[in-house]
This record gives structure tokens, sequence and C-alpha cells, in this order.
């Protein structure tokens, strides 16, 4: 006599990132970056390296969406970029200076709260970075 187990239903879950966006977002990222660079011109580029402390803290690197790079060919000694970070469950942009594998950050932007929507914050996000490259700000 054959024993029939009952069957199991494997639902499949969903995370709040999932559900609320944020992974598309994070992932459209790159696109977004190079329609910019294309209407633009700035060339914003990922950050290949990834940076060692934020602030002297060397927990936030791991904790980070994405960081881009700005070099400005007039001040050639300085990169500028741009970084993000999620705190409940609002995605942070911070524009920063980064020097032998930190970043000094220099200005907190607004957030996104509904990354379905607010894609335009984004783009504000990226002219915040050109504008910061461009005032010749060192720390």
């Amino acid at each position: 006599m054959k024993i029939v187990k009952g069957k199991k239903i494997i639902r499949e879950t969903h995370t709040w990132e999932e559900d609320s966006g944020l992974i598309d977002f994070l992932s459209s990222i790159n696109a977004e970056v190079e329609k910019f660079n294309e209407n633009f011109g700035f060339g914003i580029n990922n950050m290949a390296r990834v940076p060692v402390n934020i602030d002297g803290n060397t927990e936030l690197p791991l904790k980070v969406g994405f960081v881009l790079e700005r070099l400005n060919p007039l001040l050639p000694e300085l990169t500028y970029c741009l970084y993000s970070l999620l705190k409940n469950r609002l995605l942070y942009g911070y524009v920063g200076l980064y020097r032998d594998g930190s970043i000094q950050t220099l200005k907190e932007l607004k957030p996104i709260k509904d990354f379905k929507k607010e894609r335009t914050i984004l783009y504000e996000w990226l002219s915040q970075l050109v504008r910061a490259s461009c005032e010749k700000r060192m720390l």
C-alpha cells in the first residue's frame, strides 16, 4: 500500500523591497544614468571601486544602493560622487567627495519615497552631482 503525503503548497513570498519597486528602481539606475549622459553629456559613471568608508564609518559602504561618480575635466584631482542609502524605507541620496577610498559627504538630497513614480528625483540628484562638481568645493 502506498501512502500519499498531503500536498505542499508553496506560496511565492514578496518582500517589501520587491513590492515597493525599490529593486526595480535600483536595477534601472544604469539605464537612467545613460539617458542623462546622452541628453546632457556630463560623463557620470558607476564607481568601479567600493569605498572603504563614508564619513569615517566603515559600515555604511555595505548599506549603499549605488555609487556614481563624475570626473570634472576642469578639476581632475577631485572625484565627486552620488551615493544612496536606504533608511526607514526611504532612499536618501548624498553628494560627496571621493578621495583615497573614502567618501566625505557634502550634501544630503531629497529622499525618494515612491520608487515606482519618483524617477524625476533621480534626475534632480544627478543635477546636484553635476552642480557640486562645478563648485570647486574641497574638504
